[in-house]
């Protein structure tokens, strides 16, 4: 994964490229629990950094291809993403690993850098994952699987026949409304 050391910016700041693969990806993933995707190319950064003071200012874009499956017909499909961010990062403060400390409102909407330096890789998934969808679906007009027989209805009907039960908003289907 990429690091920066705070060291390496110089005054004029820093332009920086790099590409982070699938397998170190991956690698990185295994921390989470609830990963429904895997990178299907390699993940591409640009980013410019600068100091402000005692602050970092760090404004990039990433781009990859995720590999989903389909909430509704189970397939699973490439999903572009590009994403750009630009972030303030702040020293965090020292404290020794028992010690509790108070975060103040300010601090709550801050990000920080630790130990001199600033992880370049896991921003740049974290944006991946601030751009995800909340439901992934191989596109918006998705028939899903039939319900009886489980044929994928994207690829053709299936000619079973679905009752629609009785249910408690059944008598809003005779409602007639004026438009």
């Amino acid at each position: 994964m990429f690091t920066l050391r705070i060291d390496e910016i110089t005054e004029d700041g820093l332009n920086l490229d790099w590409e982070e693969n699938q397998a170190s990806l991956s690698s990185y993933l295994e921390n989470f629990r609830e990963i429904d995707f895997l990178f299907e190319t390699p993940l591409k950064g640009t980013a410019k950094v600068w100091k402000a003071g005692q602050s970092i200012v760090v404004k990039g874009k990433v781009d990859t291809v995720l590999r989903f499956r389909c909430v509704r017909c189970l397939e699973e499909f490439s999903y572009p993403l590009s994403s750009t961010f630009d972030l303030t990062l702040n020293p965090s403060k020292e404290t020794s690993s028992e010690e509790e400390v108070e975060l103040s409102e300010e601090d709550m909407g801050s990000s920080f850098f630790e130990r001199g330096e600033i992880r370049l890789s896991e921003i740049a998934c974290e944006q991946i994952f601030l751009d995800i969808p909340y439901q992934s679906l191989c596109n918006e007009g998705c028939k899903g699987l039939c319900p009886v027989c489980g044929e994928d209805l994207n690829r053709g009907s299936c000619g079973c026949h679905t009752e629609e039960g009785e249910s408690r908003f059944a008598a809003l289907r005779k409602l007639k409304l004026d438009h």
